[in-house]
């Protein structure tokens, strides 16, 4: 789900099952990881010291609209698109390919500036990544 320069919120699902969900703002992100129960929820720096690269909120946004601005000319993106209708132009499926890192998400659900409820809640026996 994503409203616009607000919040965009990513459930990520491997065999029907959870495995994690991403909740990013303007100023923070927040990222559980259910198969490994931890969490990490700060800014963005620490993604841009991983990646060797700016990243912020903005930049994620776009990737996930479909009009990726200004990433360095190493990232590799591609989609592909199905015959899903969408009030948006949208994809099916996102590579995003950046030396060694590769991460192919297949989309299922997207709904864009709609009043839905949010679920973000880090359970109390998750431990925080120390970064």
């Amino acid at each position: 789900m994503n409203v616009t320069d607000s919040f965009l919120y990513v459930q990520l699902n491997v065999g029907g099952l959870e495995a994690g969900r991403t909740l990013a703002t303007p100023d923070n992100i927040l990222f559980i990881n259910r198969l490994q129960k931890n969490y990490y929820n700060g800014d963005y720096s620490v993604f841009e010291k991983m990646l060797d690269m700016e990243l912020d909120f903005y930049t994620l946004q776009n990737i996930f609209n479909g009009t990726p601005a200004s990433l360095p000319e190493e990232v590799e993106l591609s989609y592909q698109t199905d015959s899903l209708s969408y009030d948006y132009p949208f994809f099916s499926t996102l590579l995003f390919e950046y030396f060694a890192l590769s991460i192919k998400l297949d989309v299922k659900k997207v709904t864009f500036n709609a009043a839905h409820e949010v679920s973000a809640t880090i359970p109390k026996n998750f431990t925080e990544i120390e970064i």
